[in-house]
């Protein structure tokens, strides 16, 4: 595996902590009020922009569901959903390609104190592990990203488990924003709350139906 030198591990990591300040410093940008202003100036790169400003969040621990619910009010239902997973996706691989890159195999699971146990199971329990840990959120998204980044588990299996554990709570911030949007325009609006919130208490209850050999 490539090892890059440490000085070019530390300029990347600097440049990732300006972009974090200054992500937190613009963060109305980042917003859904922010984005719809952007987009009608720019309404040809509505996607790409998206994508982009959702790696950022996720590289500066910003919350996604903020961003999925932007997205249903932004593009609708089905649309929101296309862009908010392909957001999630680039930006939780995103957080986990630059950790395992500056990382590169410094530090290892069973050298780590507080999540070394943790990943370690997630280098045995492979995506189901990442599965859990998303539908689990017990830690932010973008750390959860980061400390995958530095164990040994493969992307393939952390790409997986995202998408399967992010997929139940994306779906229902995109129909929940979508029904936000409904209202503030005078639409109809009650079918599709009501379909957002049952699809985040179904979300939250998923954990339990989990099969306990998965956990260890």
């Amino acid at each position: 595996m490539f090892r890059p030198p440490a000085w070019l591990r530390l300029l990347l990591l600097a440049i990732v902590a300006v972009a974090i300040v200054v992500a937190a410093s613009h963060r109305d940008a980042l917003q859904a009020e922010g984005l719809s202003d952007f987009i009608d100036e720019h309404p040809g790169a509505m996607p790409l922009v998206f994508v982009a400003v959702h790696v950022v969040a996720s590289l500066a621990f910003m919350p996604r569901g903020v961003l999925a619910l932007a997205a249903g009010g932004l593009f609708g239902v089905a649309w929101g959903l296309v862009w908010a997973l392909i957001g999630s996706m680039a930006g939780a691989m995103a957080g986990f390609a630059l950790a395992r890159w500056t990382n590169g195999g410094m530090l290892r699971a069973e050298q780590m104190p507080l999540v070394g146990g943790l990943l370690q199971q997630a280098e045995n329990g492979g995506w189901r592990l990442v599965l859990i840990t998303r539908l689990v959120p017990v830690l932010p998204p973008s750390l959860v990203n980061y400390a995958y980044g530095m164990s040994r588990l493969t992307g393939r299996d952390y790409a997986l488990g995202s998408f399967l554990g992010m997929l139940p709570q994306t779906v229902a911030f995109v129909k929940l924003g979508q029904a936000g949007t409904s209202a503030a325009s005078g639409d109809h609006f009650l079918g599709s709350l009501l379909w957002g919130a049952g699809l985040l208490a179904a979300s939250a209850l998923l954990p339990r139906l989990i099969p306990r050999r998965w956990r260890r």
